[in-house]
């Protein structure tokens, strides 16, 4: 799907478009599930950097906040990836997210985060994966 923001991402059909400050959020139709993407404006912060001040905002932010993992990214290591925890009403108890920080094909910075009901951690994989293939910055 292309996004007037200035990117291109796969979601599943169905999942409904907002847009905040916070970035571009795909809901699932239940709000259980959500992709967002935004950019990284701190130009002097490297991906890992991005997402351990990700955890720390978090932490101090997040009811039930529980880091899971943070550091290079799986299979991409130049990219930095956080997995995480913390109590949603949306997702009816615990929801986990994992947001991946990496230097996009613009230069710019991207974060694509991907979150759903933990219960359903293989399904939001496949989503997060299924974004982080399909992303490419339009120049919008």
């Amino acid at each position: 799907m292309r996004d007037a923001k200035g990117f291109t991402v796969a979601v599943p059909a169905g999942w409904l478009r907002e847009e905040a400050a916070a970035g571009v959020f795909y809901r699932s139709p239940d709000r259980t599930a959500l992709v967002q993407i935004f950019q990284v404006s701190e130009p002097e912060l490297t991906p890992l950097a991005a997402v351990q001040g990700a955890s720390t905002y978090l932490r101090a932010q997040t009811t039930g906040y529980e880091e899971i993992r943070v550091g290079p990214a799986v299979g991409a290591p130049e990219g930095g990836e956080l997995v995480y925890e913390y109590d949603s009403a949306e997702s009816h108890g615990r929801r986990r997210g994992v947001e991946r920080v990496f230097v996009a094909g613009d230069g710019k910075k991207w974060a694509v985060l991907t979150a759903g009901p933990a219960p359903d951690w293989t399904l939001t994989q496949s989503h997060h994966q299924a974004a982080l293939a399909a992303f490419r910055p339009t120049g919008g």
